[in-house]
């Protein structure tokens, strides 16, 4: 069975992945800057091909003005512009085979999906990357917080991964917003 890559074209199974290769499975969450909450994707394959994922709102800044209150339409189909975007954070993580065929089938049905829609409290590109985390194994926090701190949150309750210990700017800058976010909604209770 051939599986979806990033447009639509057939992309090798796990199998030919690790024939072909000799492996070296991986995932990357990031984060784009863009607006007040920037955007989650990610990133996969294997040393040579890099695949794309992420949701998105269809229909510009109105309709996801409007994805605040209603669900929306959206999209998996991925777009080559969020490449344009600074990087503020991201976290890799190496994957075995099986871990990837899961990713895979992960990312081929939400891809599958005819309806998808977006809404910016209960499906947004945070439930999206959150649930090819759980895919692959890992902990997912809580989706309800802007992608600046998801990600970051995500390495920090993951262990980290191997790849880049040390923080980027923008994942000093998350860290910052979680604390005074913290600090603002711990002063409105009392």
């Amino acid at each position: 069975e051939r599986l979806l890559g990033r447009e639509g074209a057939p992309e090798a199974s796990a199998d030919e992945h690790q024939k072909a290769t000799g492996g070296g499975y991986y995932i990357e969450f990031r984060v784009a800057q863009i607006g007040a909450y920037g955007h989650s994707y990610v990133v996969y394959g294997n040393g040579g091909r890099q695949n794309y994922a992420d949701l998105h709102p269809m229909g510009g800044y109105a309709v996801m003005a409007l994805g605040h209150v209603l669900p929306v339409p959206a999209n998996t189909q991925w777009d080559p512009d969020v490449l344009k975007l600074p990087v503020t954070s991201r976290y890799r993580r190496s994957l075995t085979a099986e871990q990837y065929r899961k990713l895979l089938a992960a990312v081929n049905s939400a891809k599958a999906n005819k309806a998808p829609y977006w809404n910016a409290v209960t499906n947004n590109c945070n439930h999206f990357i959150g649930e090819l985390a759980q895919a692959v194994g890992l902990k997912v926090p809580g989706s309800f917080q802007v992608s600046y701190s998801f990600v970051p949150a995500l390495k920090e309750l993951n262990g980290g991964g191997s790849e880049g210990a040390s923080k980027t700017s923008g994942e000093r800058r998350a860290a910052a917003a979680r604390r005074a976010l913290f600090r603002l909604c711990s002063s409105r209770r009392h």
